[in-house]
């Protein structure tokens, strides 16, 4: 039998493109979230209901329920991960238990290498993210997983994976940013680093490893040597900033420095660090009486504050000697600008000038940086000419001198300084004949001679009169 079958052409489907939309975002959706589930770079709605279900159960566990009880679920090690890496730096979060070696040891297990990726991805998060908030023995036990995890990956690839397993050992570490700043090559800038060692650049490790980087920065310059790191950490995002638990950055800045000019400058300040001193901190010459001298030099023993003090003494003397060179400049006593700054550096060269207060005039007042108009540092001279301003220094055996610009004579005391209250109760302004003491009333007036006899004057007077030898000062 004969079979004719006859099928008539099917017709091609029209359908309105209108009616796709819908389906096409929400498959969209789907896939997108499927790719970052995979990729453990978000969790979806059923994930994020489990970890607010264990969040609940930490927060109400029951009595006598342990920690172990109270999160036995299937998921477990990853859903405490992410309630560690989402809570652990929250102060009202007490509901989690501090992350120390027996939540550590619970949460973690005992072998890095069973850890699948998406968990040694969130080991690494709360790592990165948490390093110097977590409890020193959590972190420990945290370092010790990590190490596992990367050593059990295959050696070959690229990407921050492969970076991590090569480093593992120095950056899975308590001491990992201070690992990572060792292992900086000469002159290798902090964004070539972090890159090196892939760091993320959010989270406390990066933050560490900064402030690290910059203090490490000012230990291995030249001695003397102005850096970008100082204006990095005198800025107001750092100076305050904790270097570690009981030192502000600035602080430790001011100790790098105040050591360096002791070990490496026989005690003498050079360079620019000197400027640096008030930037960083505050005035050292305030003491550590105060809460804002202890906040700033309450690691300085009294011989490296006195070391300090000495810096912004030098830093005033400095000031002087440039106003006494503009004053001289163009005049008939130019000549005298050589022998009379030799002088005052040969004083504080020695140790001689213990503190040192300007007076200047309004014009060169007004043209001063504010951040150096400290009252300890600087008072207003008025009624005055624009060419004179003063220096007042107080000297080792109770010897004070004033010195001035232009055709100021030399004024020497002992004991007595003639204003009451100067070196303890600054004012902001003194008038220029409260500074210009006769010289009928003075112990000591030297007139500044071309030849320089003055200066052997000083000394001989020093001698005779108050009966000091400073020998050891060189003109």
């Amino acid at each position: 039998m004969n079979m004719h079958l006859d099928l008539k052409e099917m017709p091609f489907p029209r359908i309105h493109a209108i009616q796709l939309v819908s389906a096409v975002r929400k498959l969209e959706v789907i896939t997108d979230r499927n790719y970052a589930n995979a990729a453990g770079d978000t969790n979806s709605r059923v994930y994020e209901n489990r970890k607010d279900m264990m969040k609940r159960r930490l927060m109400n566990p029951g009595e006598g329920v342990t920690f172990e009880q109270a999160t036995d679920v299937d998921g477990r090690t990853r859903l405490l991960l992410s309630l560690y890496i989402q809570y652990a730096a929250q102060p009202d979060a007490s509901w989690l238990p501090q992350f120390d070696e027996s939540h550590a040891s619970s949460v973690l297990g005992e072998n890095g290498r069973e850890w699948n990726g998406r968990l040694r991805k969130q080991a690494v998060l709360l790592f990165f993210t948490h390093f110097e908030h977590l409890p020193f023995s959590g972190l420990s036990r945290l370092c010790a997983r990590l190490v596992e995890a990367f050593e059990s990956i295959e050696p070959e690839g690229e990407g921050p994976i492969f970076q991590w397993r090569f480093y593992r050992k120095v950056l899975f570490s308590t001491e990992g940013d201070q690992n990572v700043v060792r292992a900086a090559k000469k002159n290798e800038p902090l964004p070539s680093l972090i890159e090196r060692f892939a760091v993320p650049s959010e989270g406390r490790f990066m933050e560490s490893l900064r402030r690290l980087f910059l203090l490490n920065a000012l230990k291995n310059c030249a001695f003397g040597e102005e850096i970008p790191a100082l204006a990095e950490i005198a800025s107001d995002s750092i100076r305050e900033k904790r270097a570690s638990a009981s030192q502000l950055m600035g602080a430790a800045a001011l100790q790098i420095m105040v050591q360096r000019v002791a070990k490496e400058g026989a005690r003498k300040w050079s360079g620019d660090w000197s400027n640096w001193i008030v930037r960083l901190g505050c005035d050292p010459r305030h003491g550590r009486a105060t809460a804002e001298g202890a906040k700033w030099w309450g690691w300085a023993t009294d011989d490296e504050l006195r070391l300090a003090q000495q810096g912004i003494t030098g830093l005033t003397l400095r000031f002087f000697i440039e106003f006494l060179r503009r004053s001289l400049q163009g005049t008939d006593k130019e000549p005298q600008f050589a022998l009379r700054s030799r002088f005052l550096l040969g004083l504080y060269d020695a140790g001689k000038i213990q503190s040192a207060r300007l007076a200047l005039n309004w014009s060169a007042y007004q043209h001063l940086d504010r951040q150096y108009r400290d009252v300890w540092t600087v008072a207003h001279l008025s009624a005055t000419t624009d060419e004179t301003s003063m220096i007042c220094l107080r000297c080792v055996d109770d010897i004070y001198v004033i010195e001035g610009t232009h055709s100021f004579g030399l004024r020497m005391f002992h004991q007595d300084f003639p204003i009451h209250g100067f070196w303890e109760r600054p004012k902001v302004t003194y008038q220029d004949r409260e500074l210009r003491i006769s010289p009928r009333e003075c112990p000591v007036f030297l007139r500044h001679d071309e030849g320089g006899k003055w200066i052997n004057r000083f000394f001989d007077q020093l001698r005779s009169r108050f009966h000091f030898e400073w020998d050891d000062v060189r003109i």
